[in-house]
């Protein structure tokens, strides 16, 4: 599809992509203050702007999420198993007293609790690692459509 054939606000957006993150025109000159043009540029960018003039992003954050969902699946199985360590022997120990029925009770909540973060971590690695993985195809998918649409095919 030619450029020009493209609806006026693609092509705008085209023309704006094809700015440098200076804000100039292009030439070397500057627009008028207050004219509202902008750059495109992606919040998360780092200094707010895209480098070279062009959009940036990665699947990076995605997959550190993750690695950090991960961790903390593991960091509660493992608290889980300290605290069920922790609390052998207690019951046989502390025979007759009110406290002990009080403190299995309590040790079972936070077990069931543990159990629950550890299982939300888990379905969590899966699913971050999914978006991680669909956001690097749709960028590829999205370079390409993009690519198509220039007058230079992408150069």
């Amino acid at each position: 599809m030619a450029p020009d054939a493209l609806p006026q606000a693609w092509q705008q957006l085209l023309a704006l992509a094809e700015r440098p993150a200076d804000g100039t025109a292009g030439d070397g000159a500057s627009p008028p203050a207050g004219d509202g043009s902008a750059v495109l540029s992606l919040a998360s960018a780092e200094g707010g702007a895209p480098r070279g003039g062009k959009l940036r992003h990665s699947a990076g954050p995605w997959t550190s999420a993750a690695g950090t969902a991960e961790r903390l699946r593991d960091s509660m199985g493992s608290a889980k198993s300290t605290l069920e360590t922790s609390h052998q022997g207690v019951a046989a120990e502390g025979a007759g007293l009110a406290s002990v029925v009080e403190l299995d009770g309590v040790r079972s909540t936070w077990e069931a609790r543990l159990e629950d973060a550890r299982e939300e971590c888990d379905s969590l690695v899966g699913k971050l690692g999914a978006v991680a993985r669909k956001h690097g195809e749709n960028e590829s998918a999205t370079t390409a459509t993009f690519q198509g649409a220039r007058p230079d095919g992408g150069r």
